[in-house]
């Protein structure tokens, strides 16, 4: 025996939205209710939740193991209708729209980090589980605003060479990452090869990764004699699927161009810079 306090009022809900949004956009929504029981709800909303998923370690007294946590970092509500009339077999519709923050996290999914957006049509009625609809909304991430201040090479000095790797803050996913690397020779370097590569770092905590996505080989084998200024440019491709940068309470996904100089039977050189991976789509003029 099911107690009826307890059980979903019969009726369905059907919600049109767009699947992808630009972060501060406004979603347009088309909510369709029909119950095909006497019900006298409380309101009908609709809620836009962010959540993330990261991993704590958890330890007993034979054994540890980690698993994995889910936290709600934002949560976004509108209320549709309050006590709406419904009669049985009747489908009624309502139009609305919600307001996502310009400054909201964008949707990202790396190895470990899992930073997405549901939204939700929800009636809720009294004594009842309520009757919901539910949706992943993919938030992309817009252009970071940069100032017109020149970009400061990263810069890494060793005893034998000094490092200066120059290349763009920001890119969009799908495009080509143009930079260059500038050697400054101290004293004779015997070297295998000179790569770039562009590496996404995780951290969520218990879990993390940090993975070579692409790399340019812009040297093979070579001397270079002391007070020599070799330079070389590169272009790396960053995918047109690459998670955006985003940074949670509890997990982080970053991008960043690393610079490694492969010495032969020795540890390589290296030097590394900070980039922000944004997944805006294009505009188009209409």
């Amino acid at each position: 025996m099911v107690f009826k306090s307890l059980s979903y009022p019969e009726g369905k809900i059907v919600g049109q939205a767009p699947d992808s949004v630009l972060a501060g956009a406004l979603i347009p929504i088309e909510i369709r209710v029909t119950i095909e029981e006497e019900i006298e709800p409380r309101a009908l909303r609709v809620e836009l939740v962010g959540e993330e998923t990261y991993y704590v370690r958890s330890h007993s007294k034979h054994s540890a193991s980690i698993r994995h946590q889910d936290y709600a970092f934002a949560t976004i509500t509108h209320t549709v209708a309050e006590q709406p009339a419904l009669s049985p077999g009747v489908e009624q519709k309502w139009n609305c729209s919600l307001q996502i923050p310009s400054d909201a996290l964008p949707s990202c999914r790396g190895k470990w980090v899992d930073i997405r957006w549901t939204l939700k049509a929800v009636l809720d009625v009294s004594k009842r589980i309520d009757l919901s609809l539910a949706k992943t909304l993919q938030v992309f991430c817009p252009p970071p605003k940069i100032s017109n201040m020149p970009v400061l090479p990263a810069e890494k000095a060793f005893g034998q060479v000094a490092l200066s790797l120059k290349a763009p803050q920001a890119v969009t996913a799908g495009n080509a990452l143009k930079g260059q690397l500038a050697l400054q020779i101290k004293e004779k370097l015997d070297i295998r090869g000179i790569r770039i590569e562009l590496v996404q770092a995780e951290d969520a905590q218990a879990r993390k990764a940090d993975q070579v996505i692409s790399t340019v080989q812009v040297s093979g084998e070579a001397i270079f004699n002391q007070n020599e200024s070799p330079s070389f440019e590169f272009a790396l491709d960053v995918p047109a699927g690459a998670p955006p940068t985003a940074v949670c309470k509890n997990s982080n996904l970053r991008w960043k161009v690393r610079a490694v100089i492969d010495r032969k039977m020795k540890t390589d050189f290296n030097v590394e810079q900070q980039l922000f991976v944004h997944n805006a789509p294009k505009l188009t003029d209409k």
